[in-house]
């Protein structure tokens, strides 16, 4: 399936870029064979082989003083790096570089089981605008713990603390025995949030566990 037989047409959330197409010719995005994947989120049960290799997701432009306006978005994992966004130009598919677009912001509009930058969901025009994809994706994901990760440092950049602390949480209950050293993170950031909303106690408790984390990681 070709670019322009898919984004825009086909109801998939999510493609995989064949390998060899885009090996071919990375600069033609016209001459690349998608895959499309299944389910709600990008995840790695629905991607055969390793969960790597540049994919095509659906994205919104946000801008504040409109609906969000659909679009795609290119993303190489595993780092989860975006380069280009896909939209619409007289009538054709056109790709175009960065994020930032003279409408507004592009975004995930899907959740992505992958750790990555959580700022690829934030979009200054409408900061909540990343928070309520997340919300959506973790509700829609198999794997939550990077969606929440995601989100808690996004509503800690909002200020909505006890929003934060309870997303840190989720993640910790997820992270605590596979991954001890985002588990440190999430820790550190949780004792943070609970000194700013007064809870001393429990911020000094979460300082004991984020270095008993550290020092099971290293």
């Amino acid at each position: 399936m070709k670019v322009s037989e898919a984004l825009f047409r086909e109801p998939h959330l999510a493609y995989q870029v064949a390998l060899d197409s885009f090996l071919a010719d990375d600069e033609n995005p016209d001459s690349w064979n998608l895959l499309p994947l299944s389910g709600r989120t990008l995840a790695q049960e629905s991607v055969e082989g390793p969960f790597e290799g540049l994919f095509i997701i659906s994205a919104r432009i946000i801008s504040g003083h409109s609906d969000p306006v659909p679009c795609y978005m290119d993303l190489i994992l595993p780092e989860r790096i975006s380069e280009h966004h896909f939209v619409i130009a007289d009538g054709k598919i056109a790709r175009r570089r960065g994020r930032r677009t003279k409408e507004g912001t592009v975004i995930p509009a899907i959740g992505i089981e992958k750790r990555g930058v959580y700022t690829l969901y934030h979009a200054p025009e409408d900061p909540l605008a990343g928070i309520r994809v997340l919300q959506q994706g973790i509700d829609q994901a198999s794997q939550k713990g990077y969606l929440e990760w995601d989100l808690a440092y996004l509503l800690r950049d909002q200020k909505m603390y006890r929003e934060a602390i309870d997303a840190f949480s989720q993640c910790l209950a997820e992270f605590r025995e596979s991954e001890a050293g985002l588990a440190g993170y999430a820790y550190q950031e949780r004792s943070r949030l609970y000194s700013l909303i007064g809870e001393k106690q429990k911020a000094e408790e979460d300082k004991r566990l984020s270095a008993l984390a550290f020092e099971k990681h290293h």
